[in-house]
């Protein structure tokens, strides 16, 4: 009688990889679900000059390194002990460089924060800008993306990335604004320059927005659109 090789169970080993798949999926969301609450916590305390939300905006961004992290060592995980399929090592791919824009989103947001009490000293500075407009239509498109994560949604994720010139319009239009204002008043100048940092933060908020739909786009097609003129070898 031949001596039979012990081969260890498939059925386990595909459960634990579905199990670990779906801690990274859920800790992604929760990542998409706090940097959200930190883009509206920036902007409320930006508008409504509030230093105390400021400053928990501010303390809370350790709260998204750290799960910044976590997601990470999760999908580190995943390929230490898996060998995961094309489709699993795409998700790997997209997650990592999602929760990496996330991350920057939450450092902005700090960054903003940073800045609400040196607007305030002259407020002309927030009367001629839109970050109003600006911070709702950043913010939507992070919330369109996230559904378009979660649905895996082209669409949606296409209609995400067109979004994006809307914001810089308004940047622009910002940027004129508070340059003609530092001109007028040269006493304002140090509160226009922080003024622009801001209108640069939130259009930088929603490039990252836009980066997070291309990678949907590369998770649900395995199609890179992020240098259509670039043609792969």
């Amino acid at each position: 009688m031949s001596e039979k090789h012990w081969k260890e169970p498939e059925m386990p080993i595909h459960r634990n990889l579905d199990n670990d798949m779906e801690l990274l999926r859920s800790r992604l969301l929760d990542m998409f679900d706090l940097v959200d609450e930190q883009v509206a916590g920036a902007l409320n305390a930006l508008l409504e000059k509030n230093d105390d939300l400021a400053e928990q905006v501010r303390r809370r961004d350790d709260e998204v390194d750290a799960l910044e992290l976590e997601v990470d060592r999760q999908a580190e995980r995943i390929l230490a002990l898996y060998q995961p399929v094309a489709s699993e090592l795409r998700f790997l791919i997209v997650a990592v460089k999602v929760n990496t824009d996330l991350e920057r989103i939450g450092d902005h947001c700090k960054n903003i924060a940073k800045k609400t009490m040196d607007i305030r000293a002259h407020s002309g500075a927030l009367a001629v800008t839109r970050f109003d407009d600006m911070g709702d239509a950043a913010r939507k498109m992070l919330r369109d993306v996230q559904d378009a994560f979660t649905n895996r949604d082209r669409r949606l994720a296409e209609r995400v990335m067109r979004q994006d010139s809307a914001v810089d319009r308004i940047h622009k239009e910002n940027f004129k604004a508070l340059i003609a204002l530092g001109r007028e008043n040269p006493e304002s100048i140090e509160s226009v320059a922080h003024a622009i940092s801001v209108s640069k933060a939130i259009e930088r908020i929603s490039d990252h927005a836009k980066n997070v739909a291309q990678s949907v786009i590369f998770l649900v097609e395995a199609v890179d659109v992020r240098h259509p003129g670039v043609q792969g070898e």
